[in-house]
């Protein structure tokens, strides 16, 4: 039963994941056709929320290790 959680759980990550990139795909697409730069589809909703959760991957592992690190002394 724990192992079908499991799966659920990946696979409602995976979707959010996919929905965002498409979001942002479309985003991008309608920015390009306009002929506006490509930095500025970061400034869009799903370039910013993109941006937010990579910043908070990155915050989190870093205070994972930071953890472990403090754990093992």
């Amino acid at each position: 039963m724990a192992i079908l959680l499991y799966y659920i759980k990946l696979a409602a990550v995976l979707a959010a994941a996919l929905l965002l990139g498409r979001w942002y795909d479309q985003e991008r697409k309608k920015l390009k056709a306009k002929g506006e730069p490509w930095l500025k589809s970061w400034l869009t909703v799903p370039g910013i929320l993109i941006i937010i959760i990579l910043c908070l991957l990155i915050f989190l592992r870093i205070y994972i290790s930071d953890n472990l690190h403090v754990r093992m002394m």
